[in-house]
């Protein structure tokens, strides 16, 4: 009897969780960045509204999957007109899909600032060469395979998913490449940062000697803390070269100049963040160019963010930001969704290199084999401890296991109701 009992007086108490993940303030780096996202997600718990999960325990949500975060910002849209420009090869539109690959590839090549999967721009490549050839530019498809082979110089294309001629035209930009002496370059940063070169990872810096083939590289540097530096180099046969890369803070990537490219980058920044989030809605907050500062949510329960919230920065952004967010919260629904009358069509035009704790979380997580189911809940009242594994309830410490009540979702597989909360099982400290 005890133990339904308190169950349901903890679920009764439940709120929605709301992802703090900093915030985006041009020139708040180090602790001051932490200490305003502690702000927000104390302001999120006064609420009574929602529950603020700290950058840390989110962190923890994506533990393993930052890579694949990354990949989704940064090479999302890129994929996505790839796959419209198969499809319009495909249904033999030649002139429509030779654009629209052309775009991927700039979306893709922009993208390679951040990952290190250039799977999809190598077959873009690939896609661009063969929409030429259909049209009779076989010089231009011979370019355009020429860089797919400077890109991954190994890479043999299969019979089965490639005509003949396409891979007769590639095969000879494969072996025109690969005749030429090889450039030498080597990249200086800082000490122990990870150099990645066309997606494989070298080393840590400073890197000797590495041979490439004469062409486009492109050269990722990543350090501990979040901070990286991308830069694209060109290299003729028999070249030696020394590229010193010097790391920039923030490494989300460069705000593009205008609002609309802004509002893509941190549109397409949270999508991906959501949806490896563990459900949970993410809180966007920053300053924007004008002087003011706004706060929004991201569902991806639903795809949807809800309407902008904007003011004046005043003398202290931080400050000013949290004074919106009660407001904020009080779009979503009691299901942690955002209400259906509260749901917006645009998107803060935030600077997406501008905040370093998400950097860090994407950058610098913390080791795979640290211990990370230990969460430490503070429920509004007295702090129960569950034993999942066989139901047995205590009050105080000294206990080994902790419940984590929210409305995160029931696991994979999972036949509760989703809304019930998710127990976590680890040592309390």
């Amino acid at each position: 009897m005890l133990l339904p009992l308190l169950l349901g007086r903890a679920l009764a108490a439940s709120t929605p969780d709301v992802l703090v993940v900093g915030v985006h303030v041009p020139g708040l780096v180090g602790e001051a960045a932490n200490q305003a996202a502690a702000q927000l997600e104390e302001v999120l718990d006064a609420s009574g509204k929602a529950e603020g999960v700290a950058p840390v325990e989110v962190s923890k949500r994506i533990l393993g999957r930052e890579s694949i975060v990354l990949e989704a910002f940064a090479l999302g849209p890129g994929r996505e007109r790839l796959r419209e420009a198969r499809l319009l090869y495909d249904r033999a539109q030649i002139d429509d899909a030779g654009p629209v690959v052309d775009e991927a590839i700039t979306m893709l090549s922009r993208g390679m600032a951040v990952a290190t999967n250039t799977r999809e721009l190598h077959e873009a490549l690939l896609l661009s060469g063969m929409t030429r050839l259909a049209t009779g530019n076989e010089i231009g498809a011979s370019e355009q395979f020429r860089r797919a082979a400077i890109l991954d110089i190994a890479r043999e294309l299969d019979r089965v998913n490639y005509p003949p001629r396409v891979i007769e035209l590639y095969d000879g930009a494969r072996a025109d490449v690969a005749k030429k002496a090889p450039a030498k370059v080597s990249v200086l940063t800082s000490v122990g940062a990870t150099v990645f070169v066309d997606g494989n990872e070298i080393g840590a810096a400073p890197t000797g000697a590495i041979s490439l083939v004469p062409g486009e590289h492109f050269v990722l540097a990543r350090a501990a803390g979040g901070g990286a530096r991308f830069t694209v180099v060109t290299v003729a046969p028999g070249e030696e070269r020394v590229v010193d890369v010097a790391l920039q803070t923030q490494g989300l990537g460069t705000p593009m100049p205008d609002n609309a490219g802004r509002s893509r980058q941190i549109r397409d920044l949270y999508r991906a963040l959501g949806e490896f989030g563990d459900k949970g809605t993410v809180l966007l907050a920053g300053q924007l160019h004008d002087g003011q500062v706004g706060v929004q949510l991201y569902s991806p329960a639903s795809g949807n963010f809800s309407r902008v919230v904007t003011g004046e920065a005043g003398d202290n952004a931080v400050v000013a930001i949290a004074g919106l967010v009660p407001r904020v919260v009080g779009y979503l629904a009691e299901s942690g969704d955002i209400r259906a009358d509260r749901v917006g069509a645009q998107v803060l035009t935030l600077d997406i290199g501008a905040n370093p704790v998400l950097a860090g979380m994407l950058f610098d997580p913390p080791p795979i084999g640290e211990s990370t189911t230990t969460v430490v809940a503070e429920q509004k009242g007295v702090p129960w401890w569950v034993w999942a594994g066989t139901g047995a309830v205590v009050a105080g410490a000294g206990v080994t296991v902790a419940v984590v009540l929210g409305n995160d979702g029931a696991g994979e597989g999972s036949t509760d109701d989703p809304d019930q909360g998710t127990i976590v099982l680890g040592p309390v400290p």
